[in-house]
């Protein structure tokens, strides 16, 4: 009520006390990189009435429940009165069909909402901070702050806290910064519609990434190719192009043990590529690392063919090389033909499957028109203090023909970095507004907006993306669930429609085993059910033993790859009755999950009359496919449920 919005209506300022427990919600945030897939990073600080921190927790993965709730239940009541720090605004309204994360933080009872971002995702971006004022919470969003220059010269990022003269709005700047930073892959694919691209290379002091007869190992020391190594884990795909899997044979692996497993992507209009029976001795070099090539028959094979150690798609022009495509999908490797192979139509595939960020390890020849394209969007160049000159004939630079004929042609990078790893220097930065796509080169790409002229060490183009991925979400504002076409879709749980996703983080009460009956329990997410009962009923220890892994998973995605893996590796432990029972148990896990939460049911509804479709791209059995004719059981599953409710 009024008294409500009046107590709200004027939060206490933001101290330096504030700003450090804020950006500890951002460190929180990362505590899921390189262990699930990319999604929206959300950590949070629960502190009571008394300034002690009672809780501090993060979602681990799409799906995972929600840092607000882990919080909740972590302060057990101590929160009451107190203050909750989140870098990014909680997902919460209809069109994410998801009322848990504000619901949490008013069980919890916090005063005081400090919030570092709004949430970039049309039809989500300031649904819940609305919802916590209206209940009586006071709430400050920092990144609604974004004056060009402050009074200490920086945006307020590297303002010294130890100066008293710092201002509050400089505090506000510092902790909206830090904010962005951990959600930038969700920015900038918000504000450009692709997929947050990184193009790496290591060169040498003069601009070599390898010598002129090809060899590269190595330009950098082991120190920079470990940050290299973790970058991949932040990624849902590396690309390389045709070449660099021939010179190098690379793995492209994170080198951990468990956790996330990004796509190894090779692009390559003619599938000039190593057999699977041929041998890749490359030029010495692979990954760093390996304690042994891949060795079927002796001599070294090419390691991304191995698909057992981390899943390998080849994008390449249709019609190419069918007998080739036919062996490598028997092998395991997925194949993804385009009619025209670019990096934009590879990106824009990417984005349809729901990649947050790409990592392109790719020679000269496709970093040219992967920037050129407007597809890439942070440079990371790692230099070693090393010249290498030439022998005989040129040697490769990191980026091949441009087309720019004038030094004022070239891309001056924004918010460049410079930090040491090693004896080795890493450059990065991001690439200008004009260079790039969607409402970011609408907004900002003009000459008089761009950034050519501002100095690159103190601009903050993480700013320009929030705003342009504010003004994709003020324009969707007013639309419906529905597409151009009229048709509901959904595929990532941390999507528009989320809630409609197996992946979407809605316990479900269901039995431990299919068709034996006995008492339910709880499941995490539709996911784990679904993949858990491929193994219900088979009297082997491996297959209870599966059971059990995939209901305790953190997170639905590691659910579904244990089930997955396992219905690969060792398809006799799948119960026999498999193929014929699991829509029949897919039904019965969605309608459970619609009928214990109002919010999802809410936005079954919603979608009216219209055609529910599961959008997946590589999946036209459960979805409709790449080309949109796929049986879509998903979505009819929906459909048919939703009929159901209409008529009660």
């Amino acid at each position: 009520g009024a008294s409500a919005a009046s107590a709200a209506s004027a939060p206490a300022p933001f101290t330096r006390a504030d700003l450090a427990l804020l950006l500890r919600a951002v460190e929180l945030s990362a505590g899921s990189d390189g262990l699930t897939q990319p999604h929206p990073k959300s950590g949070c600080v629960l502190v009571a009435a008394d300034g002690a921190v009672v809780a501090e927790t993060f979602q681990m993965g799409q799906g995972g429940t929600r840092a607000e709730r882990l919080a909740e239940r972590a302060a057990k009541g101590k929160a009451k009165g107190g203050v909750a720090y989140l870098n990014l605004e909680p997902v919460h309204g209809p069109v994410a069909g998801e009322r848990d994360a504000v619901q949490a933080l008013l069980d919890a009872g916090v005063r005081r909402a400090e919030i570092g971002v709004a949430h970039p995702v049309a039809g989500l971006r300031g649904v819940a901070v609305e919802a916590l004022r209206a209940e009586g919470v006071q709430v400050r969003v920092h990144g609604d702050v974004r004056d060009v220059r402050t009074d200490d010269g920086r945006n307020g990022v590297s303002a010294d806290l130890s100066d008293d003269s710092v201002s509050e709005a400089s505090l506000s700047r510092r902790a909206a910064s830090a904010a962005r930073r951990a959600n930038r892959a969700l920015l900038y694919r918000c504000a450009t519609g692709l997929p947050f691209s990184v193009l790496k290379y290591a060169m040498t002091l003069d601009g070599k990434i390898a010598t002129t007869k090809g060899h590269s190992a190595w330009v950098t020391g082991p120190v920079a190719r470990g940050e290299v190594w973790r970058e991949r884990a932040r990624s849902d795909a590396v690309i390389v192009g045709a070449r660099t899997v021939r010179r190098d044979n690379p793995n492209l692996t994170t080198r951990r043990e468990g956790g996330h497993r990004p796509a190894r992507v090779v692009l390559s209009r003619s599938m000039d590529l190593p057999g699977l029976g041929e041998a890749n001795f490359g030029l010495g070099t692979g990954d760093e690392g390996d304690d042994e090539p891949f060795k079927p028959n002796g001599a070294p094979k090419t390691n991304l063919w191995d698909a057992s150690e981390a899943p390998t798609i080849v994008m390449t022009v249709s019609g190419t090389r069918p007998a080739f495509q036919a062996a490598l999908r028997g092998a395991g490797v997925e194949v993804i033909e385009f009619d025209e192979l670019t990096p934009e139509a590879v990106a824009r595939y990417c984005a349809k499957r729901g990649f947050l960020q790409l990592f392109w390890e790719c020679g000269g020849g496709l970093a040219a028109p992967a920037l050129k394209n407007g597809v890439v969007h942070h440079v990371m160049a790692f230099v070693a203090p090393k010249i290498v000159g030439t022998a005989g004939g040129p040697a490769p630079t990191p980026v091949g023909e441009t087309g720019f004929e004038e030094m004022t042609d070239a891309l001056q990078l924004r918010g460049v970095e410079l930090s040491t790893h090693g004896k080795d220097v890493l450059i990065s930065g991001y690439v200008p507004a004009r260079a790039t796509t969607g409402a970011l080169r609408e907004t900002f790409g003009g000459a008089a907006d761009d950034a050519d002229a501002a100095d690159p060490w103190t601009d903050e183009p993480l700013a320009d993306a929030e705003a342009a991925a504010a003004a994709v979400a003020a324009a969707a504002a007013s639309a419906t669930n529905a597409g151009e076409d009229g048709r509901v879709r959904f595929y990532k749980s941390w999507d528009r429609n989320g809630a409609l996703s197996n992946f979407s983080p809605h316990p479900v009460r269901m039995p431990r085993a299919w068709g034996e009956g006995g008492e339910e329990t709880s499941w995490p997410t539709v996911e784990h059910f679904y993949q858990a009962q491929k193994f219900s009923g088979v009297a082997d220890p491996a297959a209870v033993d599966a059971m059990e892994r995939i209901r305790a998973a953190s997170a639905p995605e590691e659910a579904a790859r244990i089930g997955r893996t396992l219905q690969r590796a060792r398809p006799e432990l799948i119960r026999g009755d498999w193929n014929e029972v699991k829509l029949e148990v897919m039904c019965a896990a969605i309608r459970a999950k619609v009928d214990a939460h109002p919010a999802a049911a809410a936005l079954l509804r919603s979608t009216g009359d219209a055609e529910v479709v599961e959008d997946s791209p590589h999946d036209a059995v459960w979805g409709v496919g790449r080309n949109g004719d796929g049986t879509n059981l998903l979505g009819k599953t929906f459909m048919a449920l939703r009929d159901e409710m209409m008529e009660d």
